[in-house]
């Protein structure tokens, strides 16, 4: 589709110019931060290490090879995770006052995770050990075979996970130069905070790595002096934690997490653990936030990930969502009270002063930010915009918010963004999120922004199954996918229909990736409404997906209600598949599939589409190389153009809609 009026909307090659940011870190006045873009050249993704202080004044920091990220910053000092070309990712010193960057190598080992302690005296690294190659295929001479004994195997962005592997936290003291050995292990770990003297550190890893059954995920503190162990999370035996961060005086541990009652999508609250006594209290069970927020999105990169940070020995800052935007609440033991709801993505964050913190946002009109906020007041200043000079040669498509009910009552919510065009009547495309536990909000969308340049209105909602709504409406899905989601999704097409009188109804589009996938397909199996589909990533069998999925043998259980194997499971699994509905189509239907995707294997549209084309439906299949599942997000940028350009190309050749209920 060709938009009618030449604007500056987002087009697609502006994936190349716009940047974002993520991991801020305040240090003495100043702002260090990554500044995230996208090579066209390399057809690859750049991160670099910048500085901004309140008054705008702005500096390079390090750019060492493709991706300087996780900076932690000492008097003299900036240390940071470097990925130069192939080689694993070492970590790397930077003096402040400038000069050249030095290299603190780990030969063979791939660092991450980079904390420095609050004295500048030691500073804790993580670090991945392993020959093997994870990506999907590896051509070589003499191949050898890959020996399955775990149910947990392979991973969707990664590849086969690795059979010979050492896990190492590490210490480096400035003064001397020494690179020490903490502990190593063969599980995965997660390193989360570091106390201000250096002699604790806390970390996250699964509570029983060596079953693949049990998806406890708890939080540990080590006392590197002695070497003990503390099992933050023991009390709670199916938790799920996401962080954890140690007090400034080493006694205690705040964190996210949950209970695990409703595995994986079970909505996390505040703890914090005393470690003296080994009290664990939830300080947020009656709270309607997420502790985890879950925006779907498709322009940050490289994001930090920390939710939670201490103000000072009693009080903390923690993210949340609430309704498809991020919040940030302050308290502790006795609670915690909203500091900001401004309707944006809080990407990442630092505590600047107990009364000032400071966040990398985005926002739907907004790509990125660099703001600080006021816990006193919740009032946000810009600090620093890297994208202003796009912004005043370019216009963002304006989303309007509405409010509406599904058929049986469901008070739903939904966002429509207009076509950047003259033309009276514009056609409509419904976009539907993945997950199905996530949420569609208030963050910068490129995808978007571009259809709405090319001349679609999109139209984009949260059915129920979605994130940031309380544990009842993420639950509501389960067991019953494709009746009430399916409802809310075709409810709020409906009402963008009625109520913007610009849509028009003969050309509405449908296509979503993963769930949204699965939701294209389900929905083209039960109306004839659409011109056309363009289904990405999808789920369309759930019984096959069950044993080829990362993620099958544990997420269809409960997402379906049931286990493939219980009695009634199979006729369950099937029912609940676009695959069984796949005779009633007619809608023309184009699926696009990553041949890396661990996730919803190529196979499930592989299955599609051999059905419908074999039935004579109008369809075509287009297969990315070298692509995992979230190749829209964080492919190759040479394919995510590619993509958007083939769902266009399909719509613009199905101008209207061919059969109708």
């Amino acid at each position: 589709m060709e938009a009618m009026w030449m604007s500056t909307g987002v087009s697609a090659r502006d994936l190349f110019r716009l940047t974002s940011l993520s991991q801020p870190l305040a240090v003495a006045g100043q702002y260090f931060y990554v500044e995230n873009r996208v090579d066209e050249a390399a057809n690859g993704y750049r991160a670099q290490l910048n500085s901004v202080d309140d008054q705008g004044h702005q500096r390079v920091v390090a750019t060492v090879g493709d991706l300087n990220v996780q900076p932690a910053v000492t008097a003299t000092t900036v240390y940071f995770a470097a990925k130069v070309g192939d080689q694993p990712a070492q970590l790397t010193q930077q003096p402040l006052a400038g000069g050249k960057a030095e290299t603190i190598a780990t030969p063979g080992e791939a660092v991450n995770t980079v904390l420095a302690a609050r004295d500048g005296q030691s500073l804790y690294f993580k670090t991945t050990e392993t020959t093997e190659k994870p990506k999907l295929p590896n051509t070589e001479k003499f191949p050898v075979t890959r020996h399955v004994t775990r149910l947990i195997n392979k991973a969707d962005g990664y590849g086969w996970l690795p059979q010979r592997v050492t896990y190492r936290l590490r210490r480096f003291v400035p003064a001397t130069g020494a690179v020490e050995e903490i502990f190593q292990q063969a599980y995965d770990f997660t390193l989360t905070s570091v106390s201000a003297d250096g002699t604790l550190v806390t970390y996250l890893q699964d509570d029983q790595p060596a079953n693949d059954r049990d998806f406890a995920h708890g939080a540990y503190c080590l006392n590197v002096q002695t070497g003990a162990i503390t099992h933050v999370t023991a009390s709670l035996a199916q938790g799920q934690f996401a962080d954890a961060t140690l007090s400034p005086d080493g006694t205690r541990v705040a964190l996210v997490g949950n209970d695990g009652q409703f595995g994986s999508q079970t909505v996390s609250d505040l703890y914090i653990a005393d470690l003296a006594s080994g009290q664990l209290t939830d300080c947020t069970p009656d709270l309607a936030a997420d502790l985890v927020p879950d925006l779907a999105g498709d322009f940050t990169q490289q994001v930090g990930g920390k939710l939670v940070k201490w103000l000072d020995n009693d009080q903390v800052a923690v993210l949340a969502a609430f309704h498809a935007h991020s919040q940030v609440y302050v308290g502790g033991l006795a609670g915690v009270h909203l500091v900001d709801d401004t309707a944006q993505q809080i990407v990442d964050f630092d505590v600047v002063t107990p009364d000032k913190l400071v966040l990398a946002v985005s926002r739907q009109t907004l790509p990125s930010a660099l703001v600080t906020v006021t816990v006193a007041d919740g009032q946000e200043r810009l600090v620093y915009d890297p994208n202003a000079a796009y912004e005043q040669t370019h216009h963002f498509a304006q989303p309007q918010h509405f409010d509406y009910q599904a058929a049986d009552g469901q008070a739903l919510e939904g966002w429509y963004l207009p076509a950047q065009t003259t033309a009276p009547r514009t056609p409509v495309l419904l976009y539907v999120h993945g997950g199905p536990h996530a949420n569609y909000g208030e963050a910068f969308f490129y995808e978007f922004q571009v259809h709405a340049a090319l001349g679609y209105g999109v139209v984009f909602v949260n059915p129920r199954g979605s994130t940031s709504y309380g544990q009842d409406f993420e639950n509501a899905v389960n067991g019953h996918y494709g009746e009430g989601d399916f409802t809310d999704v075709m409810s709020g097409l409906d009402y963008a229909l009625a109520h913007f009188p610009e849509l028009d109804a003969d050309r509405q589009y449908i296509a979503g990736g993963s769930y949204g996938g699965f939701m294209t397909l389900w929905t083209i199996g039960h109306t004839h409404r659409f011109a056309a589909a363009v289904s990405q990533r999808s789920v369309t069998n759930w019984i096959s997906l069950f044993g080829t999925s990362d993620i099958g043998f544990r997420f269809n259980p409960v997402e379906l209600g049931s286990d493939l194997f219980d009695e009634g499971g199979l006729a369950s699994y099937w029912k609940q598949s676009p695959l069984a509905y796949a005779p009633q189509v007619t809608t023309p239907v184009r699926l696009l599939h990553g041949e890396w995707d661990m996730r919803c294997p190529i196979s499930q549209s592989e299955e599609y589409f051999t059905a419908v084309k074999r039935a004579g439906v109008d369809a075509d299949f287009i297969r990315y190389p070298q692509s995992f599942h979230g190749v829209s997000r964080s492919g190759l940028p040479s394919l995510r153009l590619q993509r958007i350009a083939d769902m266009d190309a399909w719509f613009t050749a199905h101008p209207t809609v061919q059969n109708n209920d």
